[in-house]
């Protein structure tokens, strides 16, 4: 075998072992954290998401949208678990702080979370 055929092969294994380290390591489609507060606000903002007309009518009042509320409320927002009821069946219901960095805009919101829907029930100024 002549040194160019050994190169050969030395490169198309080289170019598998890229491409299994690329599929390995390479940008991934998930996101994992394990801290409660992260674990809860991402399960209510991946299943199925409703407002009830109070919320509805706190958003049409405030010109809110929806990309603020899966892109700020609740990505972005504090749980208050000691007064939630977390144990609650069959929807555990949650309490969340939200504030801007500027101050501007401070929430107070309660949403449930079932098991193949989530609700945000009420939301208000502080």
């Amino acid at each position: 075998m002549t040194f160019s055929q050994r190169f050969l092969r030395f490169m198309m294994g080289v170019g598998i072992g890229l491409g299994f380290l690329a599929m390995a390591f390479g940008p991934r489609a998930f996101s994992c954290s394990y801290f409660p507060n992260a674990r809860v606000l991402d399960e209510a903002k991946f299943k199925r998401l409703s407002l009830s007309a109070e919320a509805n009518q706190f958003f049409a009042d405030e010109k809110l949208d929806s990309v603020f509320l899966k892109d700020q409320l609740f990505k972005k927002s504090k749980i208050d678990f000691d007064n939630s009821k977390k144990d609650q069946t069959p929807c555990r219901e949650y309490i969340a702080n939200y504030t801007s960095k500027d101050r501007k805009q401070d929430y107070v919101f309660t949403f449930e979370i079932c098991k193949e829907t989530s609700e945000l029930m009420s939301i208000k100024k502080k």
